[in-house]
């Protein structure tokens, strides 16, 4: 396993600011998501979003405690986490109910979610998974020429053709064809370091060839990442300005 992880690790232990800005940046929409789909049905959206900051917040007090050795994954980590800030806020509610009269809030019946269970959701893992190829795939577009990046964007996302392609952007089909084997060898790069950074477990390598991005042939890989990318940026939608908000927050002040 390509070891390249080790830095962040130790300067998130280190309570490095960029660092956690780094984190929160790569991995803040798959925390709300799993947040969200935990505590929606009990409450507001405002203290969705508190509780996700608290959940970072217990990241940032926890992580000293966290050991790549164990062969946890970071996402089981995270998710454990989660649950248990919700679960606390729901009972520090569900205590001033019972002191107040009222019935408190049950979590029979909530779909995807067992307060008993230490499985982490399938769905919450992937997302983690979207986040580390979404953060390669910027990293990208950074690096190389905007019409190179959207000649690429445009055939994994709009499914076009190197001539549909050459057309809209008023450049020769040999050029698109240049730009997008500059994206996707750079791709290819960037994905396999992203993934190795963030991942502390075999198992979450792994992930990369079960989402079909360990493919030779360039039109299989293709089709695989443009999946991924559409679903990693429609998670990332909205939580821009919150992401920052709680980073700022919580390294500012823990």
């Amino acid at each position: 396993m390509l070891n390249v992880n080790t830095d962040l690790l130790v300067r998130l232990k280190a309570k490095d600011a960029s660092a956690w800005y780094e984190l929160w940046e790569v991995f803040g929409p798959s925390i709300e998501r799993i947040v969200g789909s935990i505590a929606n049905r009990y409450f507001s959206q405002e203290t969705v979003k508190d509780v996700s900051q608290e959940t970072l917040a217990r990241v940032y007090k926890e992580i000293a405690r966290f050991d790549q050795k164990r062969g946890v994954k970071f996402s089981t980590w995270l998710y454990a986490i989660a649950k248990n800030v919700v679960l606390t806020e729901l009972s520090r509610r569900n205590t001033q109910k019972r002191n107040s009269g009222e019935k408190p809030a049950s979590l029979d019946g909530m779909e995807g979610f067992d307060p008993e269970s230490d499985d982490t959701p399938v769905e919450f893992e992937i997302s983690v998974f979207r986040a580390k190829v979404l953060r390669a795939l910027k990293t990208v577009e950074g690096t190389v020429g905007l019409m190179e990046f959207e000649s690429y964007r445009m055939k994994i996302c709009d499914n076009l053709h190197g001539k549909d392609i050459s057309e809209q952007l008023g450049i020769s089909e040999a050029s698109v064809s240049r730009y997008l084997k500059k994206v996707r060898d750079e791709a290819r790069r960037e994905i396999a370091r992203a993934v190795a950074m963030y991942s502390w477990t075999p198992e979450e390598e792994g992930q990369t060839g079960g989402a079909g991005l360990d493919k030779v042939d360039d039109e299989a890989f293709d089709a695989a990442l443009g999946e991924v990318y559409a679903q990693a940026d429609a998670e990332r939608k909205g939580t821009r300005g919150v992401m920052t908000k709680t980073a700022q927050a919580v390294t500012g002040k823990v």
